[in-house]
């Protein structure tokens, strides 16, 4: 399955839950949401990091590799 049709599933099983589902456990399940959200950010940030050093000490990176 694409990105998208995984997050259209997601959509539709959180469209299902019931009303009187209880809170807590709707907390958990954004609790969740929220903490995949965050790790997805701060993984783009650890890859832009990565691609700066390299990009910045590329030239050091070729010597070290002959």
């Amino acid at each position: 399955m694409s990105t998208t049709e995984l997050k259209e599933e997601i959509q539709k099983a959180i469209g299902q839950i019931p009303e009187n589902a209880p809170e807590k456990l709707l907390q958990d399940v954004l609790d969740y949401i929220q903490d995949v959200n965050t790790k997805i950010a701060d993984k783009a940030k650890l890859d832009q990091y990565f691609k700066e050093i390299v990009a910045e000490d590329e030239e050091v990176l070729r010597k070290l590799a002959q």
